[in-house]
């Protein structure tokens, strides 16, 4: 799996998550959305950002309680990006008070502070690994690692460090979020480019274990930490200022976060990259089989190679709203699924934050991908089940149930 997020709407750049194609129905269960006051689930908000960085769409935030380690000096920081296309919970510094950023643990091999480039589609963020108790609703994950993004000991340093990237997502305005929760199906963030450093302007790269890498703060949680459920409520094609839903902890651990008796489940292998299949046959008629396909809300929008579909700055945007499907499968479980691409200039002048119909095309690395953004998400119930969890009624993760 490759670290992706989409962080704004001004690049198609800005991709390289996972899952989108909702926009007006397909298969799959919105149900009845659990409360959000639920000892084990958070709400989970669309709306245009931080007021400082206000503009955002397709962006689905929570708020995430960070506290030193002990359970002292805690802090709620609101406008957390959840990512199920990334591993880990990762912090601005600027957003965290002096007293906090003080009392953080900081995570260590022989010595020396870890430190971490974590690479997306639309960039980087650098950091160095603290420990924290990050609080998640009513639940804790004890002295968990995670990144301080653009810290202020090895803030300076991302493009020394981070020399592939595109750009530097180290900022509110850059990254559209004070942080991102990385929630995808694996406990540990593995990908990430990590250091080692004996002081400023002396980090060297090195592999390290499992166990000090950046965590997945769900996964961490004493229970209901097999999984994720993502909702959020149905959508019209045309957008709406903001949508509300809920991100729930654990899978099929309890009543709000059953299985829906409807719904199919995708294995996605570790050795795949997290991925399932997906078939398309785009506008002109051309047959697209098998493409890798992965599931992320940290994708603003559905990003699939189609060259018969009017472009705008690498946005799709035909003059009318087309109705299109492709088929999701993996082993046993196929579901063909209905999604919507309107115009992008339209939707974006509409200044609605919840933009269902919302798409580009794929590029790069993923010019042969369809990546299933956020769009796929409204008016469904999304699980993400984690590697090597137990899922009861399912077996074990990785996989994806919808």
């Amino acid at each position: 799996m490759k670290n992706k997020l989409d962080a704004g709407w001004l690049s198609v750049a800005l991709l390289l998550a996972a899952c989108g194609g909702g926009g007006g129905g397909g298969s799959g269960s919105g149900g009845n959305l659990p409360s959000p006051t639920s000892g084990n689930s958070v709400t989970m908000t669309v709306d245009s950002g931080p007021s400082s960085a206000a503009g955002q769409i397709n962006m689905p935030y929570v708020s995430v309680t960070v506290c030193a380690p002990g359970g002292a000096n805690c802090q709620v920081v609101d406008h957390v990006l959840v990512d199920t296309g990334s591993t880990g919970l990762r912090v601005l510094a600027s957003e965290l008070t002096p007293a906090l950023l003080s009392s953080l643990g900081q995570q260590q091999v022989g010595g020396r502070d870890v430190a971490e480039c974590a690479n997306f589609a639309s960039g980087a963020t650098w950091g160095a690994v603290k420990l924290a108790d990050i609080k998640l609703g009513g639940a804790v994950a004890s002295a968990t690692p995670f990144q301080l993004v653009s810290d202020p000991v090895y803030g300076n340093y991302a493009n020394q460090y981070c020399t592939g990237s595109t750009s530097n997502m180290g900022s509110l305005l850059a990254l559209g979020a004070k942080g991102i929760i990385g929630v995808s199906q694996a406990t540990s963030d593995s990908w990430g480019s990590y250091y080692l450093c004996a002081g400023v302007n002396s980090c060297q790269a090195q592999s390290v274990a499992g166990s000090v890498q950046v965590a997945n703060p769900v996964a961490a949680l004493a229970g209901d930490n097999n999984g994720v459920l993502l909702q959020l409520p149905a959508v019209l094609p045309t957008g709406a200022p903001s949508a509300q839903g809920t991100l729930t902890f654990g899978v099929a651990t309890q009543s709000n976060n059953a299985i829906p008796a409807s719904a199919q489940v995708f294995s996605s292998p570790a050795g795949a990259g997290y991925t399932v299949s997906t078939s398309y046959t785009d506008t002109l008629g051309v047959a697209r089989v098998g493409m890798s396909a992965f599931l992320d809300s940290g994708s603003n929008g559905l990003f699939f190679p189609d060259s018969g579909l009017a472009q705008c700055a690498g946005w799709y945007c035909p003059p009318s709203t087309r109705n299109l499907s492709a088929r999701i499968y993996s082993g046993g479980a196929a579901s063909t699924v209905a999604f919507a691409i309107g115009n992008s200039q339209t939707q974006f002048a509409s200044n609605n934050s919840a933009l269902p119909s919302l798409g580009g095309a794929a590029s790069g690395v993923l010019s042969n991908q369809f990546d299933w953004g956020l769009p796929f998400f409204y008016g469904r119930s999304v699980f993400i089940g984690f590697d090597g969890r137990a899922i009861a009624g399912v077996g074990y993760g990785p996989v994806y149930i919808f």
